[in-house]
C-alpha cells in the first residue's frame, strides 16, 4: 500500500493540535482541504482514525498506533526541507579547472558532480602541454589530463582518477582493419597522425613504437584532429580507447590492439603540492577519485 506522505503530515499536525481549523492555519491550507486529506487517509486504511468531539478531534486506537509513524515522516520531510534550503543559501566555491582535449567529454559530468558538492567548476579546455603550467602559475586550481604511468611533473602532485588503453585507429577499409592486434613494425610505411608534442598520449605512443618511425607522419595538433583525420582516411592514429569508442560503435573506424607492453595511460588530476591545497580542491580530488554513479536507465515502452 502506498500512502501519500502529505496526508500523513496533515494527520500528525491535526493530532498534535487536536483541531482541524488550527491545523489548517498551521499548514496554510483551507479547512476543507485538511478534512479531505484526513478522509482520504482514513478511507485508504479502511479503519476510523479519529472522532470529532465539538470543535476538536480525538484519535481512535488505530489512530494512536499510526501517529508515531506519521510523526516520523513529518520530521523527515521537515529535515529534508531545511537541508535543501541550506544548500540553496550556501555560497558555491568556484574552481577553474583545466581539461585536456582527450578528456573534454568528461567536463559536464565532473561539473555536475562538483555542483552537488557545492563547487562551481569553470572549465578551461586546453592542450595538455599547457595545463601543467596553468596549475603551476595558479591560473588553474587543477587540471585533468591523460599521461603515461612513468610521467612526473616537477612541483606538482598527480592524483590518479582513472585509466585507459591506447589502441590504433584505422579506417574500416584499411588493410590492417581485419586484424585484431598489430605489432608496431606493421606501421612502417603508414601515415601516422600525431597530437601535439608534450601530449601524454604522444609521449606514451613514442614509447610504444620504440623507434619504429612511419615513412610519413603529420603533427595535427590535437586528438580531435587526429580522430577526424582517421575518419577522412588521411592516416592512422594511436588514441585512447574511450576517446574513439563512439566512432567504433558507429562503424566509422576500427580499433586495433597494439602488441606492446606499455599501452596503459592514466587519467590524472594535476594539483599544486598537498601542503598548498585549499579544502575545495581536496573535495574535487575526492569526487573525481570515486567511481561515477551509473547513468539512469529508461524502460522501453
Amino acid at each position: 500500500m502506498r500512502v501519500n506522505p502529505e496526508q500523513l503530515v496533515t494527520f500528525s499536525v491535526v493530532a498534535q493540535l487536536g483541531s482541524v481549523s488550527r491545523a489548517a492555519q498551521t499548514l496554510n491550507l483551507s479547512q476543507p482541504a485538511v478534512s479531505g486529506q484526513l478522509r482520504a487517509l482514513q478511507d485508504q486504511i479502511g479503519r476510523p482514525l479519529y472522532v470529532r468531539r465539538g470543535r476538536g478531534v480525538t484519535l481512535t486506537e488505530d489512530g494512536e498506533r499510526l501517529l508515531p509513524h506519521a510523526q516520523a515522516i513529518a520530521r523527515t520531510l521537515h529535515e529534508v526541507g531545511e537541508q535543501i534550503t541550506d544548500l540553496r543559501r550556501r555560497p558555491l566555491t568556484t574552481l577553474r579547472v583545466g581539461f585536456s582535449f582527450a578528456l573534454a567529454g568528461l567536463a559536464s559530468t565532473a561539473a555536475r558532480r562538483a555542483l552537488e558538492a557545492g563547487l562551481h567548476l569553470q572549465v578551461d579546455t586546453r592542450p595538455a602541454a599547457e595545463l601543467a603550467e596553468g596549475v603551476r602559475s595558479g591560473a588553474l586550481a587543477a587540471a585533468l589530463l591523460v599521461t603515461s604511468p612513468q610521467r612526473t611533473l616537477p612541483d606538482l602532485d598527480l592524483h590518479r582518477v582513472g585509466e585507459d588503453q591506447l589502441r590504433l585507429a584505422v579506417p574500416p577499409g584499411h588493410p590492417l582493419a581485419r586484424h585484431g592486434y598489430v605489432a608496431p613494425h606493421a606501421l612502417r610505411g603508414e601515415t601516422l597522425l600525431w597530437p601535439a608534442r608534450g601530449s601524454g598520449v604522444r609521449l606514451q605512443t613514442e614509447r610504444i613504437l620504440q623507434g619504429v618511425v612511419p615513412a610519413q607522419g603529420m603533427e595535427v595538433g590535437s586528438l580531435w584532429a587526429a580522430l577526424e583525420g582517421v575518419r577522412r582516411g588521411d592516416g592512422l592514429a594511436v588514441l585512447p580507447a574511450s576517446f574513439m569508442d563512439r566512432d567504433v560503435r558507429g562503424g566509422h573506424l576500427r580499433s586495433l590492439g597494439l602488441e606492446a607492453p606499455s599501452v596503459t595511460v592514466l587519467h590524472v588530476l594535476v594539483t599544486p603540492p598537498a601542503a598548498l591545497l585549499p579544502a575545495a580542491t581536496r573535495t574535487l580530488i575526492d569526487l573525481l577519485g570515486r567511481p561515477a554513479p551509473p547513468a539512469p536507465t529508461t524502460r522501453a515502452t
